[in-house]
């Protein structure tokens, strides 16, 4: 545990440091909560670039220096910006008192929830950690580098599983969406009505059964949920307060988001065709996001299609690895998304920038209809899947059903949302078309918790809630 622990303390200095030079846009309570996955996504991205290089047993000592290297830069950056100011070193170390109690906490619970995919992300990170590039390598076909990454540091730790950074970052998850939808209410309403709207909203999420047991379970599923969340949260906040801040926040997560799952950066490349395409967006603030997204993945990914083995997968669910085939697919899809990003700057295309929020709906509808028709059975399994999933098998309980009472009540009670957050529906929108159209390139989702389409709705979780918030629901 105590190795573990110094991990995490760690991994919150840097991001902490990072937050802490933008303390003007970020509160400290905000400061705080968002540290611990900004660290981790900057360990991703350190990792990512380190293996990506250069793959042997030496890697992991490199990595521990870019990460000594980034910390020491941070410091350097709050000492010669001012940022490091007596409440700020204050408030960095009761964080840390704080998070070394949760830590002493979920350590005592003993916890941990595995299946095969559990141990399979574990063995194969840990068999990077040891420069194992043979037994490590299928990993990369299954699911994004970031969840193995953390994994790859368990022979430096004395454990043979390395599992308490899963839990700490669920409470976490919960902490900043308690947070983040509690401040969006209190503007409209006073303390103790936001308290409690934020309280029964986030239950919701916390108290459900499928969420409970994600929260101890070795995947990617929270870890997703909590850099979507914290990306489509930059993006609203970058229309209120413009500047690096919440630019910097929205790039971070959502790179981190892309390194989490395979299917990510699809996700990513909708969520910016419907945000940052409309109207209000410069074209700067957009390429901020979308090229370093760009440059990186398709770095990574050809990097990948040289990694992934020549031999059949031995694994059951060999449908759903990526293929090489899949690699050029998929940089072909990013390639072109930065093209189409860069000359979206010529004024001839303003027409079809006005319209690529909209278009991109019509486009995931259409290829809806397409998959559907072709393979009728297969697409109409996947989608009956996914509404029983929500309404009786998923483990949801009564979540789904409360939750669709707090969307609808306020049209009836016309209660308007503010105009600048409508985008926020077309983003769970599309999401939900782009999950049900991966359907159609995997096995169909069929029915029950574990279910993959299931655990893409959880994903989302944190997203309705907060699209909720913006609601204004007057429940009280």
């Amino acid at each position: 545990m105590n190795k573990a622990l110094l991990i995490q303390l760690w991994v919150f200095v840097i991001g902490f440091l990072f937050c802490n030079l933008h303390k003007r846009a970020f509160d400290p309570v905000f400061r705080t909560l968002t540290a611990l996955p900004i660290g981790w996504a900057l360990f991703g991205i350190c990792a990512t670039i380190v293996y990506g290089v250069y793959f042997s047993a030496v890697s992991q000592m490199v990595l521990l220096v870019v990460l000594a290297l980034t910390t020491f830069a941070l410091l350097f950056a709050n000492i010669t910006q001012g940022s490091l100011s007596r409440d700020s070193i204050l408030l960095g170390g009761a964080s840390l008192v704080v998070l070394t109690g949760a830590c002493f906490f979920v350590d005592s619970l003993r916890i941990v929830t595995m299946t095969p995919d559990s141990s399979y992300i574990a063995r194969f990170g840990q068999n990077i950690g040891l420069g194992n590039y043979e037994a490590s390598r299928m990993v990369f076909s299954m699911w994004g580098p970031l969840v193995p990454f953390i994994h790859s540091i368990t022979n430096l730790l004395d454990q043979k599983l390395y599992w308490q950074y899963q839990p700490v970052l669920s409470l976490d998850l919960v902490a900043i969406v308690f947070y983040t939808v509690y401040t969006i209410i209190r503007e409209q309403q006073s303390i103790l009505q936001s308290f409690v709207a934020a309280t029964v909203l986030v239950s919701l999420m916390a108290l459900s059964n499928i969420f409970l047991f994600h929260v101890f379970y070795i995947h990617v599923n929270i870890i997703s949920a909590l850099y979507m969340y914290l990306f489509v949260f930059a993006l609203v906040k970058m229309q209120q307060q413009p500047g690096r801040a919440y630019e910097l926040l929205a790039l971070l997560s959502l790179i981190a988001f892309s390194l989490v799952r395979l299917e990510a950066p699809l996700f990513v490349i909708v969520i910016l065709l419907v945000t940052t395409f409309r109207q209000g967006w410069s074209y700067v603030t957009r390429l901020k996001l979308i090229i370093p997204f760009v440059v990186l993945f398709v770095a990574w990914y050809a990097r990948v299609y040289f990694i992934l083995p020549e031999v059949p997968s031995p694994f059951p669910s060999a449908t759903d690895l990526l293929t090489k085939e899949l690699v050029v697919a998929v940089i072909s899809v990013l390639v072109g998304f930065g093209l189409f990003a860069v000359v979206t700057g010529l004024k001839v295309l303003d027409p079809i920038v006005k319209r690529t929020p909209f278009l991109t709906l019509i486009a995931l509808v259409l290829a809806s209809v397409t998959f559907t028709t072709i393979k009728s059975e297969h697409m109409l399994t996947s989608l009956k899947s996914i509404v029983q999933n929500i309404l009786v098998y998923g483990n949801w309980g009564l979540t789904w059903y409360v939750m669709f009472f707090l969307a609808t009540e306020p049209y009836f009670a016309r209660v308007h949302a503010p105009t600048e957050r409508h985008w926020m529906f077309m983003v769970l929108v599309t999401y939900i078309l782009l999950a049900y159209n991966l359907a159609y390139f995997t096995d169909s989702y069929h029915i029950g918790a574990v279910d993959s389409a299931n655990r893409l709705v959880l994903q989302a979780l944190p997203l309705v809630l907060l699209y909720l918030s913006t609601l204004q629901v007057r429940m009280f």
